[in-house]
């Protein structure tokens, strides 16, 4: 039995489950170095591995154009997500800024790798999310569907990650109107809805923290009482649930704390029983991390639960709420097979990073998984790719590599070249469109009175 794997002393469902997932992936846990030339040859011709060396690649190019396919004409079978379709446009970019592919203030992409993205892209993002934009506040998932967080979340950060290049899409969000609806969707609890007459859970709360810092609009009026909310979400495991007595779940974990932290709160929380919780969940011989309790490995995960973790090992820190935790050394990242020299990043291993988390084999696990020879990544290696989980594999990828790290060198694992853009762990977009929107709107109304009258 290799090392790492469980031992099973009395075998249930869940065991079988889990022995069923872990032999799925111990293929994919090679040891590259001792491979025949041959072998290393098939890998080296996909791309896996670069042409002098013997560590795994990410697919970069690759990756950057099936990101691509999501931002044009989608085929029939995703009707379904009709309602996502300011999603499909969040994951897509921002998994295409992580790879530094799109276009900065010079209007270039800052290391073009793969398929050019369309000049015309942040023009045609524009047109069409504010297409979704109610004149009532808020986004829709579409034209004249009602206004929902989740959608209004997916379309201010992706207006927002291409503001600094183009800055007509920070003064496309109608801040007032939206600032109205949010305190509409808000409970005498505390938590926020959904949506008119929708659920109320710790997504929409999260949601509506998040983008009111990033517009700062985020009032008394709007935060009274919301930590007190959240933090009743915290279940007995440690982690957080959807509402106050549901089960502890990782995305519903990541909300509550990233929503805790941005409003300076918290120490609300048993912090000792949520790092617990999480680290739990990192699953020892995969490498990445599960959403609950007794349930099985999954890409997206990587970022939920190591965001969470890494929003708390910030907080421990006595960073500022808004800040990235992060610091970007500048490393041209290219296609070719030189990449990133060595001197500039740390190598993942066991003792390397300040994450309460193994990133070295967190990231290995996303990069020999995780990644689909033809682009794109995944849940796990028998699982199709898709658009959600090429975006949260790579933001947990950028959070592992780079959240704390020292002098500002990524902790990276496999080829250097593997070093993809740091992005901020509470609003999952890159660090330096945060702080660029955060200088955009520092000057703009932000007290309750003129808000309600913008």
């Amino acid at each position: 039995m290799p090392s790492g794997r469980a031992k099973v002393v009395v075998e249930t469902q869940t065991t079988q489950l889990q022995a069923g997932a872990e032999d799925e992936v111990a293929p994919f846990f090679i040891n590259l170095s001792a491979l025949t030339s041959s072998q290393l040859s098939n890998l080296r011709s996909v791309g896996l591995v670069s042409e002098h060396g013997t560590a795994v690649r990410l697919l970069r190019a690759k990756h950057v154009a099936y990101l691509l396919t999501g931002l044009g004409s989608l085929s029939q079978g995703y009707v379904s997500l009709d309602s996502s379709r300011p999603w499909i446009a969040y994951w897509c970019l921002h998994s295409l800024d992580l790879l530094r592919s799109l276009p900065t203030l010079s209007g270039e992409p800052e290391s073009p790798c793969g398929a050019p993205v369309p000049p015309d892209l942040p023009e045609r993002v524009l047109a069409t999310l504010s297409s979704f934009q109610n004149p009532g506040g808020g986004f829709g998932g579409g034209p004249g569907q009602i206004s929902h967080c989740a959608p209004t979340y997916a379309s201010c950060l992706s207006l927002l990650l291409l503001g600094p290049a183009h800055p007509s899409c920070y003064a496309a969000v109608n801040r007032g109107a939206l600032y109205r609806w949010f305190l509409s969707m808000k409970t005498p609890q505390g938590g926020f809805r959904m949506h008119d007459d929708g659920e109320v859970d710790v997504r929409g709360t999260y949601t509506v923290v998040a983008i009111a810092s990033l517009l700062n609009v985020l009032t008394p009026e709007l935060r009274d009482g919301v930590a007190e909310w959240v933090a009743r979400c915290q279940t007995y495991e440690g982690g957080f649930g959807g509402e106050p007595g549901n089960e502890a779940h990782g995305g519903y974990a990541f909300c509550a704390a990233a929503a805790l932290r941005l409003l300076g709160r918290l120490g609300d929380a048993d912090v000792g029983k949520l790092k617990g919780w999480i680290a739990r969940r990192q699953l020892g011989f995969e490498g990445g991390f599960a959403g609950r309790a007794n349930k099985l490995v999954d890409g997206c995960y990587t970022f939920w639960q190591g965001g969470a973790m890494a929003v708390v090992n910030m907080d421990e820190q006595g960073l500022p709420p808004t800040a990235s935790g992060v610091t970007e050394q500048v490393l041209e990242v290219g296609g070719g097979d030189d990449g990133v020299d060595v001197s500039e990043v740390q190598e993942a291993t066991p003792s390397a990073g300040n994450l309460t988390f193994d990133q070295g084999l967190l990231q290995r696990y996303t990069l020999l998984c995780g990644q689909h020879v033809d682009g794109g990544l995944r849940d796990k290696p028998s699982k199709m790719r898709d658009y959600y989980h090429s975006c949260y594999n790579l933001s947990g990828l950028s959070v592992s590599q780079h959240t704390l790290s020292e002098d500002g060198k990524p902790v990276v694992y496999g080829d250097p070249s593997n070093v993809v853009a740091p992005t901020h762990p509470c609003y999952n977009i890159r660090a330096d469109r945060v702080e660029a929107a955060l200088e955009y709107y520092k000057d703009a109304v932000s007290d309750h009175a003129s808000l309600m009258k913008e």
